[in-house]
């Protein structure tokens, strides 16, 4: 995960300073957004209702003769910008085929995380000040008497940053996966997992954590035999 690999550049508390944690929460911004144009640009590259999705989606002509069939997904990102709660929200709805609202838990993370945008925009817009556009979405009360003042971010700040960015990208991670691999349709599933392998491994190396350090995805038949497990209580309309 690229926010594990930024976090290392972190300064540490003993020599801490804030203009080059301004330069680590910037590239936290960056990582986040480039999991979500992968995570989106592989899943309608491969699964059929994503492709539905952007059926009706412009490209540019340069895109269409330049860039191969697995990359053609990202010109439909092209314009995207994931650094609101509508784009996010709207992107993962919209370009996932995802229908209804979003679970409490994920608008929720999608919350935080912008809020770690405004303080994005204020370092690199604004050379690290507070604007009042910002500081509304931050919460004016709190905030008002920063108005035009330096963001200095201390230690714990970035640390807090980074650790919300995080959540928010495993939330999704794990929304997406549940949601994505829950709609195949039952006649595609023997229930057998020699038979199933190669289908559920489409997926699953998708949304697979395996550079975290804390804690690896579950392995792939373990992750196959639980999802059996929970699609047999829903059908037999038991809770999960």
């Amino acid at each position: 995960m690229r926010l594990v690999a930024i976090n290392q550049l972190a300064p540490p508390p003993a020599a801490f300073n804030p203009l080059q944690a301004q330069l680590v929460l910037l590239g936290v911004i960056a990582a986040v957004e480039s999991y979500l144009r992968a995570i989106l640009r592989r899943l309608i590259a491969m699964d059929s209702i994503c492709q539905e999705s952007v059926h009706r989606r412009d490209v540019s002509y340069g895109a269409a003769i330049h860039l191969t069939k697995d990359m053609l997904p990202e010109a439909v990102l092209e314009k995207i910008s994931f650094i609101s709660k509508g784009s996010i929200v709207d992107s993962i709805r919209e370009l996932a085929g995802i229908k209804g609202n979003l679970p409490p838990d994920v608008t929720a993370s999608i919350d935080d995380y912008v809020k770690i945008c405004h303080l994005r925009h204020c370092a690199v817009h604004r050379f690290g000040k507070l604007g009042v556009s910002n500081a509304i979405a931050l919460g004016l009360e709190d905030h008002k008497e920063l108005l035009e003042k330096p963001l200095l971010l201390d230690y714990l700040s970035l640390q807090n940053s980074i650790v919300i960015s995080t959540g928010m990208v495993k939330t999704i991670n794990n929304f997406l996966f549940n949601e994505i691999v829950s709609r195949i349709s039952d006649s595609r599933w023997t229930g057998v997992y020699k038979t199933d392998k190669r289908l559920f491994l489409t997926y699953y190396k998708i949304f697979a954590d395996t550079i975290s350090t804390t804690g690896f995805s579950v392995g792939l038949k373990d992750m196959y035999i639980l999802f059996m497990s929970q699609k047999a209580k829903f059908s037999a309309g038991l809770p999960f």
